[in-house]
């Protein structure tokens, strides 16, 4: 199955194991609800969670600022040409 962003299989949402789904649910309430980024990485569990350690260091335990931290989410989407 392809996506209209990509070639990349996701993981089927009913055969994530309870980690995982506990893992989308979060990500819902407390950041976007778009799960498109994680149930394709979800295809390689590992990848998900050390992604997910990363953005959990990057967002909740580190001392950046959070008004740094989106102004280089934007000068990133800025360099990728990202459209939203």
């Amino acid at each position: 199955m392809t996506t209209p962003r990509g070639f990349i299989q996701q993981a089927a949402p009913e055969t994530l194991d309870d980690g995982l789904k506990q893992l989308l649910s979060t990500w819902s309430e407390k950041a976007y609800d778009d799960h498109n980024m994680l149930l394709t990485l979800a295809r390689r569990p590992g990848m998900l969670k050390a992604a997910m350690g990363f953005v959990r260091y990057i967002y909740g335990e580190s001392g950046i600022e959070p008004e740094l931290m989106e102004m280089v989410r934007i000068k990133l989407a800025w360099n990728n040409q990202c459209r939203h």
